[in-house]
């Protein structure tokens, strides 16, 4: 018997019409008798100075707010900055903090300055972030020195470890069976470590970012490598955003391993213990996305577009991250307007963009890269009433979401994604029939390549000729590929995503191969 590989249609149909607290209940009946903890680096609400919270960016941690309320769980995390270090100290580590519509405790693990900085700044970004998108020169980088050696040891491996030790000090205070839920690339050891003290946990970890072959992952020594595999071995499911992920991380297992693969379960054996391997494409919460795009805020930035944008207008939105392939994407608008110089003063290429990492030297040497972009194409192509790019840096989003709704092409080119919400979000609340150009390495592709134009996110010339096809296509044809992504995008919103977690899980126990102490 192998956990769940089909939907319930009954189910995904509820959670699609019934509010917040129907998912709550619908957790909750399903598996009665676990105790949720979720655990990510980056908490779900950021200390502000005035006091009080606010809510930690990134779809990601939307996603795990969702799914936190939908299990009443509490929340492990890491103190990040000085102000989480002293707000977890004043509060013993442990703080009620607001989720989506319940409270939650938040639970934090707080590392030293220097301990955090080689966790993540030296080793989580930029070696497995790079390693995970496929952004090293090899001729040339990394170079695996004593620097990066500590860094495992003392930064990466040691904080892992703390995290470990207040999952388990959480789940032995909890009522019931532990269901522990690891998300992401910085926490690939804790499975194992909680595994191994506390046998009879239910254990998933989430990797919201590519798996890369098992070729690449040999970039890192093989002590680091196998540390990471066996910790995510620890688990009785890994979760990926894509099919494609979920075979790259078997043959990884096989192949750097030597451990033994059913392909067809999608498993793997491993000390005496069977993981199971699913996809899981995160979503959005469509009602919530939906009301955000209607609010005056929004509308009012709109009026403001109104005022300035030409017949035509092309949109992304992005984090200045070199994985997001930015710099590409503006050279091929620069061969589209070489190409079609009837284009040129009708169209603009607007890019709201958050800047990404900039403690990081990488990615401030990107930034000026995009800068120098649109530079460059501005001032051969600009005139005194036209500007061809109009680059802003920034975060709001209201502003992102009044640029998602006024778009008559989307450009999503990123060298490698795990998803890519924004495609999702510019899906859903598009009100101009536009068009998506979407790189066919995004794990968004995998669900949304027959609605959207396909483009590989190296071949500039395709890039430039697929935001051509948008601009100029019938409204007929427009009109039928924003119907069928925006169906797919409601069809699997975020309940979808957590249910059908949740069903795995509850096949699992009531299978009776996770182990019960």
């Amino acid at each position: 018997m192998s956990i769940a590989d089909t939907e319930r249609p009954l189910i995904t149909s509820i959670l699609r019409t019934t509010p917040a607290s129907s998912l709550r209940s619908y957790v909750t009946r399903t598996l009665p008798d676990c105790s949720p903890i979720v655990v990510s680096n980056r908490a779900p609400h950021e200390p502000r100075p005035e006091g009080g919270f606010k809510r930690g960016a990134g779809g990601v941690i939307t996603g795990l707010l969702t799914l936190a309320d939908a299990m009443g769980a509490d929340w492990v995390a890491v103190a990040r900055t000085d102000a989480e270090r002293t707000l977890a100290t004043s509060h013993t580590g442990t703080l009620s903090v607001p989720l989506l519509q319940t409270t939650g405790n938040l639970h934090y693990v707080s590392p030293t300055r220097e301990q955090y900085d080689m966790y993540y700044s030296v080793f989580a970004n930029p070696v497995l972030w790079f390693i995970q998108h496929y952004l090293w020169d090899l001729a040339n980088e990394p170079i695996i020195d004593e620097r990066i050696h500590q860094a495992w040891r003392e930064g990466y491996v040691e904080v892992n470890r703390q995290v470990a030790a207040r999952v388990v000090d959480v789940a032995r205070a909890a009522p019931k069976r532990p269901l522990v839920l690891v998300h992401d690339y910085q926490l690939y050891l804790v499975p194992r470590l909680v595994r191994q003290a506390l046998p009879s946990a239910i254990i998933q970890h989430f990797v919201h970012v590519p798996w890369p072959t098992p070729q690449y992952w040999k970039i890192l020594p093989k002590p680091m490598r196998d540390a990471i595999l066996e910790g995510m071995l620890g688990c009785d499911v890994v979760g990926f955003q894509s099919s494609l992920d979920v075979r790259n991380f078997l043959m990884t297992c096989e192949e750097n391993a030597g451990l033994q693969v059913d392909e067809h379960e999608r498993a793997v054996l491993f000390g005496g213990r069977v993981v199971y391997a699913r996809h899981y494409p995160i979503s959005i919460d469509v009602p919530a996305t939906t009301r955000l795009a209607q609010t005056q805020g929004v509308r009012r930035i709109e009026r403001e577009i109104s005022t300035w944008r030409p017949p035509k207008l092309i949109v992304r939105i992005d984090r200045t991250d070199p994985s997001k392939n930015i710099v590409r994407g503006f050279i091929a608008f620069d061969k589209l307007l070489r190409y079609h110089p009837e284009l040129r003063g009708k169209v603009q290429f607007w890019a709201f963009l958050q800047p990404s990492r900039q403690d990081v030297a990488v990615y401030s040497r990107y930034l000026r890269l995009i800068r120098q972009a649109v530079g460059r194409t501005n001032s051969e192509f600009g005139s005194a009433g036209w500007l061809p790019i109009r680059l802003e840096i920034g975060e709001s989003e209201r502003k992102a979401m009044a640029a998602l709704r006024n778009f008559d092409v989307l450009l999503v080119n990123p060298v490698y994604d795990g998803l890519n919400l924004v495609v999702k979000e510019g899906a859903l609340v598009n009100a101009t029939n536009g068009v998506i150009v979407l790189s066919e390495n995004a794990g968004a592709h995998e669900e949304l390549h027959e609605h959207v134009l396909s483009v590989n996110p190296f071949d500039v010339e395709a890039t430039a000729a697929a935001m051509h096809a948008g601009l100029t296509m019938s409204d007929e044809e427009r009109r039928r590929l924003n119907d069928g992504v925006r169906e797919v995008v409601r069809t699997n919103d975020i309940a979808r995503w957590i249910s059908r977690q949740v069903q795995d899980l509850r096949d699992l126990v009531a299978s009776g191969r996770t182990p019960i102490g």
